[in-house]
This record gives C-alpha cells, structure tokens and sequence, in this order.
C-alpha cells in the first residue's frame, strides 16, 4: 500500500500555462498530519481458532515511531485470546509514513481493529491493503492531570501587608510529570510570582497520552490562590497605612487587590536617604483608583513615585450593603534602606568600591520575561494626552526579579515614574553565568499612546 494523503501534487500541462500565471516547480508538503500506513501485513489466521471454526475481533494500540515503524503494540480488546498473538504480531511488521508536527517526523499513538473472518480461507491472494473500515487511526489525546499540588508559602516580605492574591500561570507539562517554561498571565505583586514559580517547581502531573505515548503537553493553565485569613478590610487596609476620610458613607470599606510597592529612588536609596509621602485618592465603584493627590512629600522624587504606585492600585469596591459605592482614601509611604535581602545586597554592590553589576553579555541563554506588568497611562496626563516616550534602567537579580529601575530619560516626568513602577513588577527566569545565578542590567524603551477612553 503506497499512499500519502498530506502531499498535493500540481499537475499543470505547459499548454494550459498563459503569460502572468506560475507553475508551481515542487510539490507542496504539509507542516503538521497523522501517521499513514504504507505497507501493510494481513494477520496470519491463528491454527487453534481455524480448527475450532471461531471468528473474531482484536482492538491493538501503538506506536509509530518518527522512523515509521511499530513499537510498544498492545492488545486493549478482545473477543477471544487466541487472536492476540497473530494480531500482534501483524501489527509489529507494518510501516508507515510517520506524523508530522511543524514539518518533522514524530511520534504518534495509534488503533486499529484486527477482524479474523473464516472467509479469509477461502482467499485465492492475500490482499495488498485493508478495507478502510479497517485502517489504523490516531487515538485522542488526554490532557495531564494533576497529581501532587503542594500549596505556595505566602511571600515573607508581604506578610505584614495581608493581601490576598491569586496567579493564573501558564506552563508545559512535559512527559516526565514535571511543569516547565512557566509564564504568568496575571499576578497582583511580584512575590506573589515568585513564590507560585517556586510551588510549581514541585507540582507533578500524569503526563498528556496518546494511547502508550506520553506527550509534551501544550500550553496548560492553573491558578494559585494566596489568602491572608483572619483579616478584615478594615484591617487590611490600616496594615498597608491607608486610611479613610469619608468611612460613614459605607458599611465595608475597599479592599485592596493590587498593590504594586512605589519605587524607591535609586540615588536617594545608594545615598541611603530616608524620606515619606501621603497621597489621597479616590477608589471607584469599579475599584479603580481616581483622583490621585499628591499631599506631601520630603523630596519631590517620594511623592512622584507613591503617585505612580497609587494609580496602578487595584481594589474590590467598598460596599454599602451589597451596594458598590466610591471611597475616599488617604495612604502615607515611608522610604527606608533595607538593612538585608536583595535590595541591601544590590546596594552595596552599586556602592563606590562595590562589586558592580554586569550587563547580559555572556549570559548562559538570553533573558527570559516570566511576568511583565504594563505601565499604567499617568491620570495627569489624561486631559491632554499626549504621546510620549522613557527609558528605563534595572536590574535583574539572582532570583529574576527586577529591581531598582531608574528613569535614564523620558518625555515627561510621569512616563518615566509609570513605567518604572511596572517595571518594579516584572519577573524573569534566573538568569545564568557560567551555570551560576547572576545579577544583570539592561535598560528598556517604552513608549506611551494615549488612552482612547
């Protein structure tokens, strides 16, 4: 049996051909197909089932290999066992065009019902090809399940801060169980991400099968769900130093949802430059914030900064009853250099003497974003919306997250202070030098259009 439906041939005659029309020269293969038989083997009729005049039927799953021969055969049904043997052993002698998957030869699980008919005795030539009711076909595919969840510690650095979150992560199982190349499509602060990376790590699954084939999974989505218990808004909101001006106009106050930390300036942090700001807005009745007003600040760069947080903060709406109604807030922000972790780490390395911080030249594979939050359009600018552009220095730690952007240049002020405060988010895969984590540099241009709504 020689056949490969996923070829098309063009068959032009050059005297059909007419100027400004092309012959195709080659024939045009497809990217992705099932696996084809091309030569097939009738099962030999098993002596014991002939002398006892029975009839049957054997269901035989399969491999076919990239190769296009038959492996890991076996039989899932059968009407009686003294077909298997004949039916396997038919099965193993096929060949076949393998499937195709972005142009190259893979692996594919497969059926086919063997039928042994007493008529086949009767036969004068074994026939070159089966009936097609009879033809191999690919089996479905079932997705990974599930196995070992372990749930995700809540980030150490916001425990004081009892705010809830969830991550919605996307990843590859692959077919030894394990979760890879993660990527988060949505996350409220970074250590919320860093922490579910850490949990997925130890995640295990039943890997995708085809029949006896495991398989790399395609894109899988799970969530991870963070909660601070025995904590009410009220609380919640007096531990972050928010406070509320207007608390009579309903029952709950707003909760907080998202909550991007303000950027520490980077020459007033390596100066080790303590300072505060107080910022009042509006939480909608959508939960957004609105009206954002600087109050004070003991450098301009510490209000500009809480200015930019506020306006990317999220908030489940304050309620009067089970009504959503607006809320008027004030928060303060105190800026100190930390005395330990990360931070304190990449400050002394920026330090006159210190270690310094290298670019991405000569990185193991190039940097590879998990998380990226977008910067939010600065509400000053709403009325005039104008275009506008930034440049954004920071640094990526040993652990992937960015830290300590810097405004290199930007069109307007607000830019430069909107886009830092996303990049403030962001997470990235380790990166490696030499096989050992690394800290680097890099600096991304941003450009902002204006809002349509």
């Amino acid at each position: 049996m020689k056949n490969d439906g996923r070829i098309l041939f063009f068959c032009l005659t050059l005297g059909w051909l007419t100027p400004g029309y092309a012959q195709p020269a080659e024939p045009v293969q497809a990217d992705f197909g099932d696996a084809i038989l091309r030569e097939w083997v009738q099962p030999e009729y098993p002596a014991a089932a002939r002398l006892a005049k029975l009839e049957g039927q054997v269901t035989v799953e399969f491999v076919v290999e990239p190769d296009g021969h038959v492996s890991r055969a076996s039989v899932t049904r059968t009407t009686d066992e003294r077909f298997n043997a004949a039916a396997l052993a038919a099965v193993q002698r096929w060949v076949f065009a393998a499937a195709l998957a972005e142009g190259k030869p893979v692996a594919s699980g497969m059926r086919v019902p063997m039928v042994f008919k007493l008529a086949q005795m009767q036969q004068r030539e074994t026939p070159l090809e089966p009936p097609q009711a009879l033809l191999p076909v690919p089996l479905p595919v079932t997705p990974p399940k599930m196995t070992a969840a372990p749930d995700p510690d809540y980030p150490a650095e916001l425990e004081e801060r009892k705010l809830p979150a969830q991550v919605v992560l996307e990843f590859i199982v692959e077919t030894d169980g394990t979760a890879h190349a993660p990527k988060v499509l949505w996350a409220p602060h970074a250590a919320f991400v860093s922490e579910a990376l850490r949990a997925l790590e130890k995640y295990r699954f039943e890997p995708a099968h085809q029949g006896p084939l495991p398989l790399k999974s395609g894109a899988t989505q799970g969530q991870m769900d963070f909660e601070y218990k025995d904590v009410d808004r009220a609380g919640q909101l007096a531990a972050n130093h928010i406070s509320a001006t207007d608390p009579d106009r309903y029952r709950d106050p707003p909760r907080l949802v998202v909550m991007p930390d303000p950027v520490y300036p980077r020459d007033r942090l390596l100066a080790a430059e303590t300072g505060s700001a107080s910022v009042e807005f509006t939480v909608t009745d959508q939960g957004a914030t609105a009206d954002v007003l600087l109050l004070e600040a003991s450098q301009p760069e510490f209000g500009a900064a809480l200015v930019a947080a506020v306006e990317a903060w999220r908030f489940d709406a304050a309620l009067n009853g089970n009504q959503p109604v607006s809320a008027k807030l004030v928060v303060t922000q105190k800026f100190s250099p930390p005395a330990k972790g990360a931070l304190n780490r990449l400050v002394l390395a920026l330090q006159p003497g210190g270690s310094g911080v290298n670019g991405a030249t000569g990185l193991d594979q190039r940097l590879r974003p998990v998380w990226r939050a977008k910067p939010v359009y600065p509400q000053s600018l709403l009325t005039e919306k104008p275009a506008g552009q930034t440049v954004i220095e920071f640094i990526i730690d040993r652990d992937g997250r960015a830290r300590l952007p810097r405004v290199v240049s930007a069109s307007r002020s607000e830019f430069g202070w909107a886009a830092a405060t996303a990049v403030n988010q962001w997470v990235f895969a380790r990166p490696l030098r030499g096989g050992q984590p690394t800290e680097v540099k890099v600096s991304i241009p941003f450009e902002f259009a204006p809002p349509k709504d």
